[in-house]
């Protein structure tokens, strides 16, 4: 991987971590939501959604409920940022799916699917399990170090698949269908895009959780 392109990844990830994916001048003109007077909907599971949870995207299966966490991946903050990153006018459409503990979230960007997934275990050592498990099934998964493993265990592959676990929850990015010369600038890879978008993910697990 192209050294100054993948800093440049860290870089542009390092400001989303500081905002969770939102600048100063959206925090300015976009006050926050008043939860009281916010509409709310009746799954056919019984669960109840407000109206900003509606709008992420992807009706929710009826069955167990994935958690907070893991719906982050499919909701405002996290798709502004695969916009952002992806250097597209609007907002790709995606599409949320769950089969416990499996979330899943496809945005359709107009390369190919960018799949944002979440083990949502409950416990440590189910979500370890799982992390060390997905790593055997990827082609020549190599350790992030340093900073730019923010802290975390994680892993990725050459070909666009970044993986973090956090407590019990393992988040996998996987670019690999889509090509390379992505973003904004054209300069980033399949692994580049990844990695900022998994970021992006931590970002807000950081911030609401």
């Amino acid at each position: 991987m192209n050294r100054t392109t993948r800093w440049a990844a860290v870089a542009a990830a390092s400001v989303l971590l500081t905002g969770c994916g939102s600048t100063a001048a959206d925090n300015e003109s976009k006050p926050a939501p008043d939860k009281s007077s916010t509409g709310s909907h009746t799954m056919p599971d019984g669960s109840v959604m407000s109206d900003d949870e509606m709008q992420s995207g992807g009706a929710e299966p009826a069955g167990a409920e994935p958690s907070p966490a893991a719906r982050m991946v499919c909701d405002g903050d996290v798709a502004d940022d695969v916009q952002r990153i992806s250097g597209l006018g609007k907002a790709p459409t995606r599409q949320a799916s769950w089969s416990e503990p499996m979330y899943t979230c496809t945005y359709s960007l107009p390369e190919g699917p960018l799949v944002l997934s979440v083990h949502d275990a409950t416990d440590a050592q189910s979500g370890r399990d799982h992390y060390e498990t997905l790593r055997t099934t990827l082609d020549d998964a190599q350790d992030i170090v340093g900073m730019t493993s923010l802290g975390l265990p994680a892993y990725e592959t050459g070909d666009g698949v970044a993986v973090f676990i956090k407590d019990d929850k393992t988040l996998e990015v996987d670019a690999t269908a889509l090509p390379d010369g992505l973003g904004p600038d054209g300069d980033m890879t399949q692994a580049d895009l990844a990695y900022a978008v998994a970021t992006s993910v931590l970002a807000c697990w950081e911030k609401h959780t």
